[in-house]
């Protein structure tokens, strides 16, 4: 889809984008508009809120949160065979492909 604004919009949304923490307007919009689908209780994917950060301060937040919430983990061979093999599987069940 494209969009075409006026300029003096496109500069706001540019600035409103930066001072929130995000990459692109894209994002920045994008966010916008899944805020509003929520408020209309219509949720654009099954992912959770609580999980799609809206901008970089969040995104340092929950990794900050993430990195103090537990042990260690060794990311080894057999760590990464193993996420593989479960990603795998999803996405099998998911395309309905039989494993």
């Amino acid at each position: 889809m494209t969009i075409t604004l006026p300029d003096e919009m496109r500069d706001r949304l540019e600035r409103d984008a930066r001072a929130g923490g995000f990459a692109t307007v894209d994002e920045y919009v994008l966010s916008l508009v899944r805020e509003d689908l929520v408020r209309g209780d219509e949720v654009p994917d099954p992912a959770p809120t609580r999980l799609t950060p809206r901008n970089r301060a969040e995104l340092e937040a929950m990794l900050d949160e993430g990195m103090s919430s537990g042990g260690d983990v060794i990311a080894d061979a057999a760590f990464r065979g193993e996420r593989r093999r479960v990603l795998l599987e999803k996405l099998a069940r998911k395309s309905g492909v039989a494993s």
